[in-house]
């Protein structure tokens, strides 16, 4: 058996990405790169899709909901969710039902096997983050979280002031 030579490790040169280049692209452009890379990551270290882990944590914070309430709660297109929904019916994580007293609309929970993988998806979650913001003390890492609601925020307003 032939020992694997560890990858050579360089330092990489002053980018967006480093605090040092930190400056050179506006804030929109990193965000956007930071976010791709975020997601990207995320899916392949949880092994679902960023969609289904929202869909799954925001049911599990609620005892039951409509599908037009988890699509207005995500902003996600209700279509969207409905392919999501069924998927993960299929797989006994999810049940669905049609609203007792409006039968236009489907309810929708976690099944016990579902708020079971949450428990197990959330734990992983957690060490994503923990990895995504080593390096970061708690105080950078509570104005990021300050900062980037004040933005969402900010876009919100604009987005009722348009439409």
């Amino acid at each position: 058996m032939t020992a694997q030579t560890p990858p050579t490790l360089t330092t990489p040169t002053p980018s967006a990405a480093t605090p040092e280049g930190a400056g050179s692209d506006s804030i929109l452009q990193h965000l956007g790169q930071t976010y791709h890379e975020v997601v990207t990551t995320f899916e392949r270290f949880m092994g679902m899709s960023r969609a289904r882990w929202a869909i799954l944590n925001r049911l599990s914070r609620e005892e039951s909901m409509t599908q037009a309430a988890l699509a207005q709660r995500l902003r996600v297109d209700a279509a969207a969710i409905t392919r999501q929904v069924k998927q993960l019916e299929a797989e006994g994580l999810v049940a669905r039902w049609t609203h007792p007293q409006d039968n236009r609309y489907t309810v929708v929970a976690l099944t016990a096997q579902g708020r079971e993988s949450v428990e197990q998806l959330r734990s992983e979650r957690d060490a994503f983050e923990r990895i995504a913001t080593a390096g970061l003390s708690a105080e950078e890492i509570n104005h990021m979280r300050r900062g980037l609601a004040h933005m969402r925020h900010n876009l919100e307003t604009l987005s009722k002031d348009e439409g």
